[in-house]
Order: C-alpha cells, then sequence, then structure tokens
C-alpha cells in the first residue's frame, strides 16, 4: 500500500434531520473531493461528528464512502474511543465497512497513566487490526498530548502507517518531524490547515484540512505548490485560504461548515445535539465568504 500522502479531508457527515446519514449529501460530498483532487479521505474523525453517531449510521456511512470512492484514494476511518476494548469494536467495524487504515487517538475520558498505558492501548489497537494504524493526536478533545517519543515508540510497533498531529502547537509537529520525518513507512501529517503550508514546506507528508470540505482545490493547489517550493505563489495561496477560513468563525467550527455546504446545495446542514446552525445573521456572513470565493 502506497504511503499516506498530500491532502487527506476529515471529512463532515452529511445529516437528515433526525441524525440519520444524508447518503445523497454524503456522495456528492465525496465526489466533490475527488473532482478537487484530493489524495485521501479521512472519514468519521472530530470534524465528521463519529463520537456522537449512531453505531449502525456509522457503518452505514463506511460502506457509503467506499462505494463512492472506490479504489479512487485510501480511506482512513477514525476509531478513536476512551477505552481500548471500544477502540477495538470501532476498528472491527470499520475493517468490516471497508477502511484501507483506521485511525486511532490515545485513550481519554478517563486521566492517562502516561506512556506506559497510552502504549499499551496502541499494541492492542495494531494487534486487533487487519489494516494499517494511523495514530491521531488532537489533545483539544482527547485531553491527551502524545510526546515526539511516546509517538515514536507507538510508530515501531509495526502496522503503524502515519500520524494525524492535530495538537496546532507547531513546535510539538517540528519535534515530530525530527523524530518522524522521512520515513519510507510512516507519514506524519498536520491537521491545522492554517499550518499546512508551512508543514509542507518543513517536511510534512500532507495535511489533513477541514476547510478542504469547502475548497478540495484550494488545498490540493497548496501542497502541490509547497512541493515546488514557490514561496511567493504559497503565500498567496495562505491568504485566500485565511479568507475562506473564516467561514468557521461564525457558530461552532462543524455547524459553520455544514451551513456553507447547505448553501452551495451539497449536502442538508444538520449535525447532531447539541450543536447549533448558525444564526440567520452568520448564514448571510459565511455566504458572502462564499461568493467571494466564488463557492456560491
Amino acid at each position: 500500500m502506497a504511503k499516506l500522502h498530500g491532502i487527506i479531508p476529515p471529512l463532515v457527515t452529511p445529516l437528515t434531520a433526525d441524525e440519520r446519514i444524508d447518503a445523497a449529501g454524503l456522495e456528492r460530498q465525496l465526489q466533490r473531493m475527488l473532482a478537487g483532487g484530493v489524495h485521501g479521505i479521512f472519514f468519521l474523525g472530530s470534524t465528521g461528528e463519529a463520537p456522537a453517531l449512531h453505531a449502525d449510521e456509522k457503518q452505514r456511512a463506511i460502506e457509503i464512502a467506499r462505494g463512492a470512492i472506490g479504489d479512487a484514494v485510501p480511506l482512513v476511518v477514525g476509531c478513536m474511543a476512551s477505552g481500548t476494548s471500544k477502540a477495538i469494536e470501532n476498528i472491527h467495524q470499520a475493517v468490516a465497512g471497508g477502511a484501507d487504515y483506521v485511525a486511532v487517538t490515545p485513550p481519554h475520558y478517563y486521566p492517562s497513566a502516561g506512556p506506559a498505558e497510552q502504549l499499551a492501548h496502541y499494541r492492542a489497537c495494531v494487534a486487533a487490526s487487519d489494516v494499517p494504524l494511523v495514530i491521531y493526536n488532537i489533545p483539544s478533545t482527547t485531553k491527551v498530548m502524545l510526546s515526539p517519543e511516546t509517538t515514536a515508540a507507538i510508530a515501531d510497533l509495526g502496522g503503524v502507517a502515519g500520524l494525524k498531529d492535530s495538537s496546532t502547537d507547531f513546535s510539538h509537529f517540528l519535534r515530530l518531524l525530527d523524530r518522524l520525518g522521512g520515513r519510507a513507512d510512516f507519514s506524519v501529517l498536520i491537521g491545522s490547515p492554517i499550518l499546512a503550508g508551512a508543514a509542507l514546506l518543513c517536511g510534512g507528508d500532507g495535511a489533513v484540512p477541514g476547510i478542504a470540505n469547502l475548497d478540495p482545490r484550494l488545498m490540493a493547489d497548496i501542497y502541490e505548490t509547497a512541493r515546488t517550493g514557490d514561496l511567493e505563489c504559497l503565500k498567496s495561496m495562505q491568504s485566500r485560504l485565511l479568507s475562506l477560513f473564516r467561514v468557521t468563525s461564525f457558530g461552532a467550527p462543524i455547524a459553520c461548515l455544514k451551513a456553507a455546504l447547505e448553501l452551495m446545495g451539497v449536502c442538508q446542514g444538520h449535525c447532531t445535539a447539541p450543536l447549533q446552525p448558525p444564526s440567520v445573521a452568520a448564514r448571510d456572513e459565511i455566504a458572502a465568504v462564499l461568493r467571494q470565493h466564488g463557492l456560491l
């Protein structure tokens, strides 16, 4: 299997009003991503509201996604959980649905006892998975920051294909690159859209940017431009990215992304409760940003 690289959007999960999968909306969004030149799909992560979805709906969503993208790009499925046995259950569900990779956070909710406990969690998850695992470091939701040393120890377990670092701490990302960058068997991916350009210039293998849900082509162009080292062009694209990123500032970021996609005619804007949709005034602001970027 090829090394994970490039732009791998953390897809929103289109829903109906009763929190069931909006299958048509999901298929449209996936086709938009492929047409926009992405290199993979990161599915049922934090942006995908996975922790709040019913298990049967997650299963259905994975199967729809696998069918929609076929073999065009790899499908990475989030399997985060507060305990090891639940994470393994999620892994089995993802693999049964057709995942190419599974993404696993450190155990959370209960305070972590430290690196030994974290390593034991990942060792069990790797052993239980029939596909490669991606380490998912997202301390804003797990309240656990995986150190570079612990991350390197997990990477050495075997069966671990890479890391998505959503810490938003660029110095931490640079330390990860120093320990793990350049390995032929391991991908270092950044989760922050704002830091994506700089991360790629410094040797990152790719990015998992939520804003790609709206404009996958812009993020794909940022990746290609960073690879060429054209700093002036990259600065211009970064400015466009910062401008578009304002969409997420008018309420809960996931709800704002979904409101934008609804305005664009891609899918319904419903989120899992208790997430609330943006106000009417906020939707007008979102629409104005979309128009400015030619997305509406």
